[in-house]
């Protein structure tokens, strides 16, 4: 890798991060509301970077991000995510995901989000199945591994439980990816149709949240990638900037950055890293094992970890 390369995308990348404090918060203009945990990263490599991972979406992590990043992945791949969020012993969040890739009829995952917070003598438990879906555009135009354009979608069912109350619903998602040898643009509707019913009677719908998102492949090693989330009450309500560099073919360095809107705006910055381990000899159909780690600090609540382990199969 060319030296030019390296320093070209550190510039980039923390200047970048840099100057995310200083946009002018919109908090002023407009009815910001804590986004609460509708916006939990569920995947350790994009926490390693800030979050932003909706024009690369090319492992299970598409399931959350872009589903219509499913169409990139080569081989099945089984994911686990764990996290003790804010470090505060109570609230976890666990993730299990398995993705397939393109047979011909397009690419798919299922995955189960658990969010538990255990406040004893209180409980609450939130649960989020998801079916994802992704195909291409025109598969007629699909003739190179660099340039591709696909949609995709994630059909969600939900259960809530506080104490004795209990809710049960659905949601839709749809999103975009277009490729080209360099640049990479992306976008998640997440939320489009939802209803959520308690048992109480109460009927009411998720947020709807706009995910955008560009990346620049500066090579097959190293990228930056730009995300912004947009609700219907915020513009922008998160900004994610972040970077990955490959050290050779098993190790990966990640750095990142969250701008938050809010009442009181802040800066959540991350940094990761990712070991891949090929299998000389398959074992029981394992062609790779991915760890990854990222860590998070948050000065207004507490710094987080998070840890995550993948099978290629």
């Amino acid at each position: 890798m060319k030296v030019k390369k390296i320093k070209k995308f550190i510039v980039l990348l923390f200047t970048g991060i840099l100057i995310l404090p200083s946009v002018k918060t919109v908090a002023n203009y407009l009815n910001v509301r804590e986004s609460g945990f509708t916006t939990l990263v569920t995947y350790t490599r994009a926490e390693g970077m800030g979050g932003a991972f909706v024009a690369i979406a090319d492992d299970y992590g598409a399931c959350y991000f872009n589903p219509a990043g499913l169409l990139q992945i080569k081989h099945k791949e089984i994911g686990a995510m764990y996290t003790d969020l804010y470090g505060m012993g109570f609230l976890t969040h666990s993730i299990l995901s398995y993705v397939e890739p393109d047979s011909g009829m397009g690419a798919g995952g299922i995955s189960w989000s658990h969010l538990s917070a255990n406040l004893e003598p209180e409980k609450w438990d939130y649960d989020l199945f998801y079916y994802s879906y992704g195909q291409f555009f025109s598969p007629s135009e699909f003739t190179s591994g660099n340039v591709f354009s696909s949609w995709g979608t994630n059909l969600k069912y939900l259960r809530e439980t506080i104490e004795k109350e209990e809710a049960k619903g659905y949601s839709l998602d749809l999103a975009f990816l277009i490729r080209g040898k360099r640049i990479s643009w992306g976008g998640n509707f997440q939320n489009i149709f939802s209803q959520v019913d308690w048992t109480t009677g109460k009927k009411e719908s998720l947020p709807l949240n706009l995910k955008l998102g560009m990346a620049y492949i500066f090579s097959p090693r190293l990228m930056l990638a730009l995300d912004f989330d947009l609700s219907r009450n915020n513009v922008p309500e998160e900004i994610h900037l972040g970077g990955e560099w490959w050290i050779g073919n098993n190790v990966a360095l990640r750095l990142g950055g969250r701008k938050i809107f809010q009442e009181s705006s802040k800066i959540i910055f991350s940094a990761g890293i990712g070991f891949y381990f090929p299998t000389k000899v398959e074992i029981e159909g394992v062609k790779g094992i991915k760890l990854d780690y990222a860590f998070s600090y948050d000065e207004s609540l507490a710094n987080t970890q998070q840890f995550s382990l993948s099978l290629i199969l």
